[in-house]
């Protein structure tokens, strides 16, 4: 199934979105702002962590199951 639509629907239909986004926003009285590098560097982080315990876990489990 094809979706008929044109390219300039698409973008008008992606605008709107925007608008919509910005409408909700301001009816919950907050701000649209983007993740400053220290958030994220905190959260890459924590998911290092885990995935390293994960994967110690995995090491330790194969090298003693025997």
């Amino acid at each position: 199934m094809k979706d008929e639509r044109k390219f300039k629907e698409v973008i008008h239909t992606i605008k709107g979105a925007e608008k919509d986004k910005d409408k909700f926003c301001k009816a919950a009285r907050i701000e649209r702002q983007p993740m400053s590098k220290e958030q994220l560097e905190m959260i890459l982080n924590y998911i290092a962590a885990y995935l390293g315990m994960i994967l110690m876990f995995g090491f330790f489990y194969m090298l003693f199951s025997r």
